[in-house]
């Protein structure tokens, strides 16, 4: 039997490693779900150990979706929120509801064609409530704002990785493992759960990967060359994205009637092999502008350069030449963008090794084309927040209670990640067996605009329905699994 600590001992000691959405979410909710029980209820130690030398993130805009929405209303988030977005949802309960009918559905996402001189748009994703769209940072200063007391953050602290030991706490207890931090700067710091939300170059991934390949595989297998353990291992998309933000009123000077002033939503102006994702943020001061290009045979090579590096004006406006007029005035917009080698982890075989989680990018790094890799981090912050803040969760069931928690999380988000791929590809007319971008011959121009629009409109359909997760199973259907099964097992366990 287990010794109950005493009330001024903590349940836990739980680290996060990584203070991004993810971590802050996770800490945010783990304060929630506590603050539910009786005031007498044994407390949990969080930790927050950031890389940098401040909470903050990388990128500029998110997309919020109605999925995100009710975690966010959940928590007590909403008006903070809101405040801060573009255009936020209304604050009702219905969002997330899977029960909307065709007449609440609102304009998510713009499609147009743009890769000649006159483009048009050809369809619109429409979504039960619409989106919003905000920036980044505005996001994590909400969530760093409601960290609970019980939440300590160390900033310049990155992890390189973590050894597991095994301690008996008492005569009586069986052996239980902690987890010893090892940080960059020397330093060291003890853990009895650790939470991986350290993005798609995880630390933490990598040493659950390279434990689980010495324990588990055949030594003469290196851990890059086992079928299992290298699916850890991110992997180059073969496409690359230019980044900037635009001022809004330098757009508005060159041209007021600027569909990227006039949508709310995000706009994909779309070409064979590449495409623009543009929308506003920050209120509408700036448009977050996204240049994608794909690589001719890249995808599943090694990138050869930095995964981020400076780029020129010159270079970017060379990819969209001979677009249409509005990309074109955006393009002289484009002073100093920055170049990203996009590259995801598409199918981890597992997110939980004893009391060791991974979470958000370092569990399932997806591509943008849904807009949906920060929601998806959100959503499993959640989950463990939930599992983890519960009174009833001791230190000896976590192993077992993330197992739920990867049981409902893992293969619904490597779902999105397959599919994320799978719609990328329809924004730039390279997905097989629909609209490919290719001008038919020896057709007059009418004939050729009639199949044109006629395929645009196909793609436009399939486009929507790998949209639908984001309403067809509400983001509320998964806290319910979670809790069914998290009620069984504690039931099995008292018997």
């Amino acid at each position: 039997m287990t010794s109950a600590p005493s009330p001024s001992t903590p349940r836990s000691r739980v680290a996060v490693i990584g203070g991004g959405i993810a971590g802050l979410t996770l800490a945010v909710a783990l304060g929630h779900f506590q603050k539910q029980h009786p005031p007498n209820s044994i407390p949990l130690e969080v930790h927050i150990y950031e890389s940098g030398p401040n909470i903050t993130t990388v990128g500029a805009g998110i997309s919020v979706w109605p999925r995100t929405w009710a975690i966010m209303r959940a928590l007590g988030l909403y008006e903070d929120l809101a405040r801060a977005s573009v255009q936020p949802l209304d604050n009702d309960s219905s969002v997330g509801d899977n029960t909307r009918t065709e007449g609440d559905l609102k304009t998510a996402f713009v499609l147009r064609k743009s890769d000649q001189p006159r483009g048009y748009e050809f369809g619109r994703v429409m979504v039960p409530h619409g989106s919003t769209t905000m920036h980044r940072a505005d996001l994590v200063n909400a969530l760093a704002a409601h960290l609970p007391p019980s939440c300590t953050v160390h900033t310049s602290k990155r992890l390189v990785s973590y050894t597991e030991d095994q301690t008996q706490t008492s005569a009586s207890d069986d052996p239980r493992t902690a987890y010893t931090l090892h940080f960059s700067d020397g330093t060291t710091a003890l853990a009895d759960v650790l939470i991986g939300g350290d993005g798609i170059r995880s630390a933490v991934r990598q040493t659950m990967y390279d434990l689980a390949h010495a324990r588990d595989c055949p030594s003469s297998t290196s851990r890059e060359e086992c079928a299992r353990c290298r699916r850890a291992t991110p992997k180059w998309t073969g496409t690359v994205a230019y980044r900037y933000l635009i001022p809004a009123e330098s757009v508005r000077a060159v041209n007021p009637e600027h569909n990227a002033l006039k949508v709310t939503s995000p706009i994909s102006y779309s070409g064979k092999g590449k495409h623009i994702i543009t929308y506003p943020i920050s209120h509408g001061k700036y448009l977050n502008w996204i240049g994608f290009v794909a690589i001719p045979g890249g995808e599943g090579t090694t990138y050869p350069r930095k995964w981020v590096l400076d780029a020129s004006q010159a270079e970017v406006a060379a990819h969209y030449a001979g677009w249409e007029p509005e990309v074109g005035q955006m393009l002289k917009l484009v002073e100093k963008p920055t170049l990203w080698a996009i590259h995801t982890v598409e199918d981890l075989p597992f997110s939980v090794s004893g009391s060791v989680a991974l979470m958000g990018d370092a569990a399932h790094a997806m591509t943008t084309h849904f807009g949906a890799g920060g929601g998806q981090a959100i959503e499993d912050a959640f989950i463990l927040g939930r599992l983890l803040g519960d009174a009833r969760t001791t230190l000896a069931l976590v192993p077992a209670i993330l197992k739920i928690y990867e049981a409902v999380r893992l293969p619904f988000a490597r779902e999105v990640v397959a599919n994320a791929r799978k719609v990328g590809l329809m924004y730039e007319f390279s997905s097989p067996g629909l609209y490919d971008g290719i001008p038919p011959e020896g057709v007059d121009e009418k004939e050729k605009d009639v199949g044109e629009r006629r395929q645009l409109t196909e793609l436009l359909g399939a486009v929507q329905g790998l949209w639908q997760w984001q309403w067809k199973e509400p983001v509320e259907a998964q806290w319910e699994d979670v809790d069914k099964r998290y009620d069984v097992f504690v039931k099995s366990q008292a018997c």
